[in-house]
């Protein structure tokens, strides 16, 4: 890693993330078998994963079945694992509330014990340009598990990385809030023309 050393906060170190999570490929079953799908098992592909209206994943928009799940070489992964988007785009992330597995336009992490989940969300959400240069390909950009894993990632202690994951959390749910009120404010306003002619053609003007 290329990343200063030097200047760092007490227990503060520069890691790789493949020191901090395993990471995972996908896979996809043939899509010519029905048997595949539409079981019970979540399935998460890019595309999933940038419908997302908030960073929880619950469900997928296909499924598989068991036998479509043995048939390739994607893998289950544990609620907690978060799942980012390797190619088509690089960049969507989400974690996992449930086990799941995904294609292979995605790769999951599933942490180890020194990593906190919301601070290396928030901390890969921040780091998606820096991800996106490392894409490479000729029809479309895509990272690789070997980029991924070293990947360099800034690590505090994790009583610290827990505190800053709390402050980032508190500090989302204030700005989700705040734009869910602007946007009631704005489909109010953009009822009001309506509003006003249906009142000057009831004679209440």
């Amino acid at each position: 890693m290329t990343k200063n050393k030097h200047n760092l906060p007490d227990g503060w170190q520069w890691v790789k993330l493949g020191d901090v999570c395993e990471i995972i490929n996908g896979s996809t079953p043939k899509s010519t078998i029905d048997e595949y799908w539409n079981g019970d098992i979540v399935w998460i592909t890019p595309t999933d994963l940038g419908q997302l209206s908030t960073p929880i994943i619950k469900d997928s928009l296909r499924k598989i079945t068991e036998k479509g799940y043995k048939s390739c070489n994607t893998n289950i992964v544990p609620k907690g694992s978060i799942i980012f988007s390797c190619r088509a785009p690089i960049g969507h992330i989400g974690i996992a509330d449930v086990s799941l597995c995904t294609n292979q336009g995605c790769k999951s992490f599933v942490l180890k014990e020194n990593i906190d989940q919301w601070f290396l969300y928030y901390y890969i959400k921040e780091s998606v340009p820096e991800l996106q240069s490392l894409g490479s390909g000729a029809t479309f950009k895509e990272i690789s598990k070997s980029k991924l894993a070293t990947f360099p990632i800034l690590l505090p202690p994790i009583d610290e990385q827990k505190r800053i994951a709390s402050i980032l959390n508190e500090q989302m749910s204030a700005v989700e809030r705040a734009r869910k009120a602007a946007e009631a404010q704005l489909e109010a306003i953009n009822q009001l023309p309506s509003a006003l002619l249906r009142r000057a053609f009831n004679g209440e003007l």
